[in-house]
């Protein structure tokens, strides 16, 4: 599985290296700044920052050379073996139309880069959105991440006769499935929350028939009473790979607090690093919206000691980070957070 990701990755910083080579953004024998680069590929605005964060993996591999200031090809520049694609992607479990979608992107890099199409519309085009835009989820590592997460939840205790569970950013519902899983022989109150209607709307079909469900909107960058989450209510938080989409983390973790009861339990994915493979493909739905503020850093992951220092700020204790580095599913990059709420 993991000779299956490292290949995948080379692939994906090979696809970067032919995007910047075929678009003469980066020439052979040319020194380049990023900016220039920008430049020179008619990079939108608000995907500066993936081509930089491309710099930067072709730098930190060795395939561009840096002089503090500028880069240039070290050596020829490594074609990109996109046929390979679909064997990848087998292999790290993911479904067929994974590959299928990622080549398609991978196609249309330059016109994405340049906002001349968008890839929400590009994906939505292979069918169902909502199994589209939870493919990506549908792998080894994620679910063994959603197993890690279900078993805790389990674990915790609830302050009255029902458990009380609230859930950020469901989207498709695969870390639903897994907690609904776990907690079948609990009484519960399970609150499925996401952004958008198409996630909510879907939810409501697929775990309509589960005891104690309920379905509702819930902005993380908005005011978590506004629909009716009760302060200091809830004895389960759960927030599946969502939370680095908040504008205003700080904001967003107090809010969480708010509504978490002393002593309940905040359980939470998230990757702590990019990867070749998503900067050429999904990390592009992380770029802000033309019209909003550009990013402040190009850095769209946070480390786990970083979390650690966001959570305690907000009045939360960091229990414990899965899987630690030595083991095999670290490779890719997730990691389970598992924090309490302290008075």
């Amino acid at each position: 599985m993991n000779a299956a990701l490292n290949e995948l990755e080379h692939l994906s910083l090979c696809v970067m290296a032919q995007v910047l080579l075929h678009t003469q953004a980066l020439p052979v024998q040319l020194w380049r700044s990023p900016a220039h680069i920008n430049q020179a590929l008619g990079t939108a605005p608000r995907h500066a920052w993936i081509v930089r964060r491309w710099l930067a993996a072709l730098s930190r591999t060795g395939v561009v050379r840096d002089d503090g200031e500028r880069l240039a090809w070290q050596g020829t520049p490594p074609q990109a073996a996109v046929g390979e694609l679909p064997r990848l992607y087998a292999a790290l479990g993911f479904p067929a139309n994974m590959a299928v979608l990622h080549t398609q992107v991978i196609e249309c890099l330059p016109a994405l880069l340049r906002d001349h199409i968008a890839l929400a519309p590009l994906l939505l085009q292979a069918g169902d959105p909502v199994a589209v835009l939870g493919a990506y989820q549908q792998n080894h590592f994620t679910t063994a991440i959603n197993q890690a997460l279900a078993a805790r939840a389990r674990e915790v205790s609830a302050a009255g006769d029902r458990l009380r569970v609230l859930e950020l950013g469901g989207g498709a519902g695969y870390t639903t499935r897994a907690v609904l899983a776990a907690l079948e022989d609990r009484e519960k109150d399970y609150r499925f929350t996401d952004i958008s209607t198409l996630f909510t709307g879907a939810a409501q079909r697929q775990f309509r028939l589960e005891p104690g469900m309920q379905f509702g909107l819930l902005d993380l960058d908005r005011d978590f009473s506004h629909p009716g989450i009760e302060a200091r209510g809830q004895d389960l938080v759960i927030a599946g790979n969502v939370l680095h989409n908040a504008r205003d983390l700080p904001r967003s973790l107090a809010q969480i607090r708010a509504c978490l009861r002393d002593g309940g339990t905040l359980l939470f994915s998230e990757s702590i690093a990019d990867n070749p493979a998503m900067l050429t493909f999904m990390h592009l739905l992380l770029s802000p919206p033309a019209d909003a503020p550009q990013r402040t850093t190009d850095e769209a992951f946070m480390a786990p000691d970083a979390w650690r220092q966001a959570l305690q700020a907000q009045g939360f204790q960091l229990l414990g980070v899965w899987p630690d580095a030595a083991d095999p599913l670290a490779t890719a990059g997730q990691r389970l957070f598992h924090a309490t709420g302290v008075s």
